[in-house]
């Protein structure tokens, strides 16, 4: 266990190298000026000027990259431009309202698939888990901005039961809170699920043929207790692998979901970072999602362990 926590914060650290150098110079080729952009069009050259120097943009690109990785080594990434406050400040500002929605869709998506996949492996006559089986590609097939569109349309304009944007801290003021997420959650479960869905299944149906599980119903059991003590165990190693990577990318890529749902979070903040060339906002953004990414790969190898004794992570 000791040798793979070393590998990983080997790996951690090489990510980050090759991440932040990569986005340190590939955000420096989006046109427009960050000093530009905060003084306005109407600015004159020479306060434009000043501005860049103050904010060390003048120097040799090289220069800039070595101070910046210089600073970032000491625990210093940097002040936003947009925000005038630190980037970790800034960036742990908006950390839970993206967790909040990651977490709570992946673990509803993750029971919701169990319970579907399950179900269809029950009983693969019942015309409703067929139905549920065609609609998974139906739900991996339509792109999230439509459905929040739909969502909107429906349930906040035509029958007005849920707000159409908005965010509330739900340890805060639950009551609040709740109603704000239903519409985005829903979003993010229903392409979620799908994906779930279709990557059990596929290993359902490399599971059933096998012959111990002959042996499981000679012994008497039950086609319930096959599925959850035989079955599900070995089969959920795929998921659990898809989940991990799915989490990371999810945090990463809920940009549109953020936008559309006014949501104060890191996908919102990218944008707006973006939007305003606030460069080491943008670099801490993206350091965070990739420190994240490294984090729930090593709890997805963490797990192979507790669900099978005897996987070893090698």
């Amino acid at each position: 266990m000791t040798g793979l926590l070393l590998r990983r914060l080997r790996d951690l650290v090489i990510i980050l190298v090759i991440v932040g150098t990569m986005m340190f110079f590939v955000i420096r080729l989006i046109p427009g000026d960050p000093a530009q952009a905060i003084l306005g069009p109407t600015a004159r050259p020479s306060d434009v000027d000043a501005l860049r120097e103050s904010m060390g943009l003048n120097g040799p690109l090289w220069e800039q990259y070595l101070s910046w990785a210089g600073n970032v080594l000491h625990g210093d990434f940097g002040t936003s431009i947009t925000y005038h406050a630190p980037v970790l400040g800034v960036v742990a500002d908006h950390i839970l309202p993206t967790l909040t929605l990651a977490v709570l869709s992946t673990v509803i998506s993750f029971f919701l698939s169990v319970a579907i996949t399950s179900w269809q492996a029950v009983s693969p006559r019942n015309p409703v888990a067929r139905a549920l089986d065609r609609l998974s590609a139906l739900g991996m097939a339509m792109p999230d901005f439509w459905i929040s569109l739909m969502l909107v349309l429906v349930f906040s304009v035509t029958l007005r039961w849920f707000p159409s944007s908005g965010y509330e801290n739900l340890f805060t003021d639950p009551a609040t809170a709740v109603p704000a997420l239903v519409l985005p959650l829903t979003v993010l479960v229903i392409g979620q699920t799908a994906l779930f869905v279709l990557t059990l299944r596929e290993s359902l149906l490399g599971e059933l043929p096998l012959a111990y599980l002959r042996t499981a119903r000679v012994k008497g059991l039950s086609e319930r207790q096959v599925m959850t003590k035989h079955v599900l165990p070995n089969a959920l190693m795929p998921l659990i692998t898809q989940l991990g990577s799915n989490f990371a990318m999810l945090v990463g890529g809920i940009v549109i979901i953020e936008s559309i749902f006014v949501v104060p979070g890191l996908g919102h903040l990218l944008m707006g970072a973006v939007s305003t060339r606030d460069f080491p906002l943008i670099q801490g953004v993206t350091l965070f999602v990739a420190v994240l990414f490294v984090l729930v790969n090593l709890l997805v190898d963490l797990s192979y362990a507790l669900l099978d004794p005897k996987v070893r992570v090698s």
